[in-house]
């Protein structure tokens, strides 16, 4: 008699199940590609911020619970000289350590993700190749304790949101990745266009010379949805919304009652651009529409592709609307065989509620039972 299968082995099973059309022909990237399947963005771990260290037992539960990859973002100017001293680098590669050791040992896979700040930003805007330069070298200090890890479950993802133009990045991230290459020659890397790696501009990029890359791109649209109440940004007129809805469409009584209510209070500039957003409906039919080609593209090139960032900001947006936006996006993603990484963890758009506990409703969305 068979012995009964121990639940992580059918949700593995069930992610399998999920990606057979396009491991049928399986090759190796397909394979290591699969285990992008289910994720979420884990930030603030490298350099590390106390105040965010995750819970060993929430982390676990995850996994259990049917994740199978982790975004892990390493802000890029702590590995930086430019940016800075030794010590502060060393400390920022020990972190990293720490971090991967955790993960890797809950058995997630985990995407090494070059995530700058505005410094290094405002250097690729002003002068790309001392940008590049401290790039490569912020590279070079990350893939010594990659090329020690499982290439099958270990990504490098090459730069997130690429701070300048796409001619300029495109032409880069070619130069970077057969540098790279040389240090870490089994390891999957991880790119995207410029500036913010949005679903079409991935659709209309010419794919690498490196074979062994997943493509990546990030979804927030409608901005006036996902982003409405944001706390970072006072003079940002999106911090002044709530109560926007999804879906929805011009027609909808609730969305004019909303443009109504901006107007009359002198925000005309903002009703002006979110009627201009609804020239397509807010539906999932509308996400299937801007996915769509990005698959096509996904098919001709043979190169898999994985939304790496989505997610709703919890503080104005309805509960209910904010599951279903998560829902459409994520059930859309998995139709065209995309894999996913929720942004992010435990703040704003969290998969943790302010208690710091797992949301399980929002969780259900996107891990349905």
């Amino acid at each position: 008699m068979n012995a009964p299968l121990g639940r992580r082995t059918v949700l593995a099973l069930i992610g399998a199940a999920a990606l057979a059309p396009r491991l049928a022909g399986a090759s190796t990237l397909d394979a290591r590609a699969a285990v992008l399947a289910r994720g979420f963005n884990l930030p603030d771990q490298v350099p590390a911020r106390p105040s965010q260290r995750p819970d060993r037992t929430t982390l676990k539960w995850l996994r259990v619970r049917g994740m199978t990859h982790v975004r892990l973002p390493v802000r890029g100017e702590a590995l930086m000289s430019r940016f800075s001293n030794p010590a502060t680098i060393r400390a920022a590669i020990d972190d990293f350590n720490r971090a991967m050791d955790l993960l890797l040992g809950l058995d997630f896979a985990v995407s090494a993700d070059m995530h700058p700040g505005d410094d290094f930003g405002h250097l690729h805007r002003a002068d790309p190749d001392a940008a590049l330069a401290a790039l490569t070298e912020g590279w070079r200090h990350l893939a010594r304790p990659i090329r020690r890890l499982p290439a099958t479950r270990v990504f490098a993802e090459l730069l997130n949101e690429p701070q300048t133009t796409d001619a300029i990045w495109r032409a880069q991230a070619e130069r970077l990745a057969a540098d790279l290459r040389a240090d870490l020659p089994a390891t999957t890397f991880i790119a995207g266009p410029a500036p913010y790696q949005r679903v079409e501009a991935l659709a209309a990029w010419r794919p690498l010379d490196d074979k062994n890359i997943v493509y990546a791109f990030h979804y927030y649209d409608p901005m006036a949805f996902t982003h409405q109440g944001l706390t970072w940004n006072a003079a940002d007129p999106l911090s002044r919304l709530e109560g926007v809805p999804f879906p929805t469409s011009r027609a909808d009584p609730a969305m004019a009652r909303l443009l109504e209510g901006l107007r009359a209070r002198g925000e005309a500039d903002l009703a002006a651009s979110i009627d201009r957003a609804l020239d397509q409906p807010w539906t999932k039919e509308t996400i299937a529409a801007q996915f769509a080609p990005l698959a096509d593209w996904s098919r001709t090139h043979d190169a898999p592709v994985i939304l790496n960032e989505f997610g709703v900001l919890r503080f104005k947006a309805a509960r209910a609307a904010r599951l279903e936006w998560l829902k459409s996006v994520r059930e859309t993603a998995q139709a065209h065989q995309f894999g996913w990484a929720h942004w992010d963890y435990n703040q704003g758009f969290g998969l943790l509620d302010e208690a710091g506990q797992p949301d399980r409703p929002l969780i259900d969305a996107l891990l349905p039972t």
